[in-house]
């Protein structure tokens, strides 16, 4: 019995040895050159006009690091349909600042409505800007100011709010 526990003892100390720590990020060297990223995107938003709705969309831009945070710029086309309203957006995505992923996207956006929508008038196709915030890896609010570019004019603006999971 102490023969096996003498070998187990001079196996794991020659182990021991041998054993690398995990590097901490600071310490391995920053990847400063720049990768081209082409990926699918989805999300899942709740809230103004659509109700609920589903995103998906193609994304394509550069990703680095610089000073031990991650950073990426992206431009994302997408298509999100939902309850009461549809949209199709442009949007220009900068995330990963910090260690918990936050960013932002600023988006071009047509939206048609239909159905009761929240905060706007039934089948009425509007153009606006939207911003979302992300503070930790794409889990954010979204607000948007929107202009009606088809039906009556009795009230050309408005604003979406929702929150979101993903693009």
């Amino acid at each position: 019995m102490r023969q096996h526990l003498a070998f187990a003892t001079l196996v794991l100390s020659t182990l021991a040895g041998r054993a690398t720590a995990q590097r901490c990020r600071g310490c391995a060297p920053e990847d400063t050159v720049i990768h081209t990223r082409f990926s699918p995107g989805f999300g899942v938003h709740f809230g103004s006009p659509q109700k609920a709705s589903a995103a998906l969309g193609v994304v394509l831009g550069e990703s680095w690091q610089r000073n031990g945070t991650d950073h990426s710029r992206l431009i994302a086309l997408v298509a999100e349909p939902g309850l009461s309203a549809a949209r199709a957006s442009l949007a220009f995505l900068d995330y990963r600042r910090g260690n918990f992923g936050s960013g932002i996207g600023i988006a071009a956006t047509a939206l048609r409505t239909w159905d009761d929508p929240w905060a706007a008038r039934e089948n009425t196709t509007y153009g606006g800007l939207e911003i979302s915030l992300w503070p930790i890896v794409f889990v954010g609010p979204r607000v948007g100011m929107f202009h009606a570019m088809s039906g009556p004019s009795s009230k050309p603006w408005f604003m979406s709010l929702d929150f979101g999971f993903g693009l």
